[in-house]
């Protein structure tokens, strides 16, 4: 007799053995439960197998649409020859699908009750319309906008409209289907439709437009008042000084900055006509000015959204007397130099000493404040001088005060 026979003869024979009561399969009493995330695949699922010691196969089907809607050609997706079994996973794509758990006994099968998994792993659809609107067109006054949003998988979690500038429309302000441009300045926008799935997918429809609304221009500030330029006071010798610049804004409600320009030759014409030395909303600046220069500043205000500059308000600064020596600490000659100072009210003579290495070189009391050295006090190096005055009060002997500098300079040949 051919093998398949025995069997199935066997299987009769133990059947006829089994009471009819414990011959039926028992299935899983409750749906299966998703192990894996929500809409993600692969999908995995785990079960509490039946409690039935005849059940001798367990299989697991899959059918395409929720458990609560008739299904239809359910597939088995993976058999388990054993009663133990209680989990399974596999990748599926995007749909909606209902797993359920069969027992077989020897007899029959039975069915657990099914879970609805559905697997979304694609982003939604977005669209955005605006009323009248070309690509990239212009708009003006009040607008109708329009988005719509699907998604086949989870569903449409939410669909909202934004305005923004280009490419960071998603963070701007969130607007209705009529929406006043006047609430942005002219220039160029988006419009977009931001729509998230229950998946957490999201897409973006954008619609790019430039407001032009007609606005009357801006108002001109007048520019700044009550200039005034400082010097901390210093000890010693210096070749450049740092000026404070200090300012009154003008009282306005629209003012953007304030514009510092220096030229050097003349008094600045217009914004462009020197260096920028500040540009913004504060009332003081630094300058920083080589000792003797003289030159000019001028000021300029700006009003929000305009590039009109107000009239100039204008200044005058010289650092001459900022020189108590010369030539210039730092000074590289090549001929021989005259040391000059800055005269020191009721002097009756000067002390003036020269050092090279260390090593004093020359002592001298001119009258003047100046003193050609002699060439032959001279070889190439590097030297210091110093110059006191001897100041004369009253009838006494002249009696020497404080230095009135110290400077260096590089003799060569």
């Amino acid at each position: 007799m051919p093998r398949r026979s025995l069997l199935a003869a066997l299987a009769a024979s133990l059947l006829a053995l089994v009471p009819a009561g414990a011959q039926a399969a028992t299935a899983p009493a409750n749906a299966p439960v998703l192990t894996s995330a929500v809409f993600a695949s692969p999908v995995a699922i785990q079960w509490t197998p039946g409690s039935d010691p005849f059940n001798i196969q367990q299989i697991v089907l899959r059918a395409a649409g929720p458990c609560s809607a008739p299904t239809s050609d359910p597939q088995a997706r993976q058999t388990f020859t054993d009663n133990t079994a209680s989990s399974y996973s596999e990748a599926v794509p995007d749909g909606t699908y209902c797993y359920s758990i069969r027992s077989a006994a020897i007899a029959d099968a039975a069915t657990s009750p099914g879970l609805t998994v559905v697997v979304d792993t694609l982003n939604p659809v977005a669209t955005i319309s605006v009323a009248g609107l070309p690509s990239g067109g212009v708009i003006s006054g009040t607008v109708s906008i329009a988005g719509t949003a699907a998604d086949s998988g989870s569903g449409v979690a939410s669909s909202v409209l934004h305005v923004g500038g280009p490419g960071v429309c998603p963070t701007g302000p969130v607007v209705g289907a009529q929406w006043d441009s006047a609430a942005l300045a002219n220039g160029p926008y988006d419009f977009c439709n931001v729509v998230t799935d229950n998946a957490g997918h999201t897409a973006t429809a954008i619609a790019s437009m430039t407001i032009a609304n007609n606005v009357p221009p801006p108002v001109v500030p007048g520019p700044p008042t009550k200039l005034t330029l400082t010097r901390a006071r210093a000890r010693g010798t210096f070749t450049n000084a740092i000026l404070t610049l200090r300012w009154v804004n003008p009282v306005t409600t629209n003012l953007a900055s304030v514009l510092v320009v220096m030229n050097l030759e003349h008094a600045p014409k217009k914004p462009s006509d020197g260096t920028k030395i500040y540009r913004g909303l504060k009332t003081s600046a630094s300058v920083t000015l080589r000792a003797g220069q003289t030159g000019y500043l001028a000021l300029f205000s700006y009003a929000t959204g305009s590039t009109k500059p107000s009239a100039p308000a204008r200044t005058k600064f010289s650092l001459a007397s900022l020189i108590p020596l010369r030539p210039l600490t730092g000074s590289i000659l090549h001929e021989v130099p005259v040391l000059t100072w800055k005269p020191e009210k009721g002097s009756a003579y000067y002390n003036l000493q020269l050092y090279r290495n260390g090593k004093r070189v020359l002592v001298v009391w001119p009258s003047q404040a100046s003193y050609r050295i002699p060439a032959s006090t001279l070889t190439p190096g590097t030297y210091v001088w110093y110059v006191w005055p001897a100041l004369r009060v009253g009838g006494a002997a002249p009696t020497f005060a404080s230095l009135i500098g110290r400077a260096t300079f590089t003799y060569r040949v």
